[in-house]
């Protein structure tokens, strides 16, 4: 299996979600939009995404 992670950095919030993003020019995503009602209140500064595949 592989995996990837990327730190990613609270950017905004929207009306319905949080907004991160990463500044690193070779990561695997730049930016994630989150549901506001997956995360708790106050969005954490920054999350850790994992990809896998096989």
């Amino acid at each position: 299996m592989n995996v990837k992670t990327v730190e990613l950095t609270f950017v905004k919030s929207t009306k319905g979600t949080h907004v991160y993003g990463s500044d690193v020019a070779d990561a695997a995503t730049q930016s994630v939009y989150i549901q506001r009602s997956a995360l708790p209140e106050k969005p954490p500064a920054t999350i850790t995404l994992t990809l896998s595949w096989e």
